[in-house]
């Protein structure tokens, strides 16, 4: 009986001494470049600096430190949400049971509005022995399977200045968008110049329809341009949006007729262009500033290269 006990005695301290040894660990650390769950409600220390949040998937019995402090902890459904100061290097991690793994060192430091996320690998049932029986201890987990929704982004006015450049010179225009994730915009665009009436056409080397003979010019030359054009855009990350739409424009160029022909406008058929306008650009947003480029064609035959400048309305 006593060697009994005795053997009992010592299986189960083997046990014990097993169990203690066993350590939790971290199985992967990462930045999660499309989170911005810490952009969008971000929580500030004590510097007024926006955190840094690290969600880590873990049971609530953890408990975490840092050298510059644990700004906010909030604990969600399968993970803890840390709001860490920006710079923070490395983290303490505690558990009541599995013990203490101390500096965990980060690749570089944490950095404001970014959100990360860690997972921490915790040890497996332990095997107990008890007189001669195995008792295996299991733990059932129901889980639930959520759809994460992806936050709302606050509303944002672009209104911006723009000039683009073509055969015929320079032309001004205003380009208003209104978007979260998504939205829309319009583009207005010309030169301010107008080539008036015209007396009738004439083709690209200035023959008038119905006649052989090419008609006396001055050399003078006027020449208008307008685009409208109006589509979606799409907001790519913090700083870049992608924008296309279509719509219309018009470029013309008329001759002046010598006054041996009676003088007045002929109308360039041959190098006017209209019809289908279509644009395609990028808007580069750095706080309330935004500069824009985009390409602009009149029907495929006319381009234009087009810059802007403005400003950005909307919540931080």
């Amino acid at each position: 009986m006593a060697v009994t006990f005795a053997l009992m005695l010592l299986l189960y301290m083997t046990d014990c001494s097993t169990a203690r040894a066993q350590q939790f660990s971290v199985a992967r650390f990462r930045v999660l470049p499309n989170d911005v769950s810490a952009f969008i409600t971000p929580v500030r220390d004590l510097n007024d600096e926006a955190c840094a949040l690290l969600k880590v998937t873990a049971t609530p019995e953890y408990a975490f430190s840092s050298p510059l402090g644990i700004v906010l902890r909030k604990d969600k459904v399968g993970e803890i949400w840390l709001y860490l100061p920006k710079g923070t290097k490395k983290i303490t991690i505690k558990h009541p049971e599995w013990g203490v793994m101390r500096d965990y060192m980060f690749e570089k430091p944490l950095e404001s509005h970014m959100t990360y996320e860690m997972v921490i690998n915790s040890p497996k049932p332990a095997v107990a022995l008890q007189h001669d029986t195995i008792v295996l201890t299991k733990t059932i987990v129901d889980t639930i399977a959520v759809k994460k929704r992806r936050p709302k982004l606050p509303l944002k006015f672009h209104a911006m200045f723009t000039v683009a450049m073509h055969e015929n010179g320079p032309s001004w225009g205003v380009m208003v968008a209104l978007m979260r994730r998504h939205g829309f915009f319009v583009h207005a665009s010309s030169d301010l110049r107008s080539i008036g009436s015209t007396v009738t056409t004439c083709d690209k080397d200035g023959f008038i329809p119905g006649s052989s003979i090419k008609p006396y010019y001055t050399g003078q030359t006027r020449h208008s341009s307008y685009t409208v054009t109006a589509g979606a855009i799409h907001r790519l990350g913090r700083m870049v949006s992608l924008f296309e739409g279509i719509g219309y424009g018009r470029t013309a160029t008329a001759w002046q007729l010598a006054d041996i022909e009676g003088g007045g406008l002929a109308l360039n058929e041959g190098l006017t262009r209209k019809g289908l306008a279509a644009e395609l650009g990028a808007i580069l947003s750095f706080g309330r500033i935004n500069v824009s480029a985009s390409a602009v064609t009149i029907a495929g035959r006319q381009w234009q290269g087009c810059i802007g400048v403005g400003i950005n309305l909307g919540k931080k």
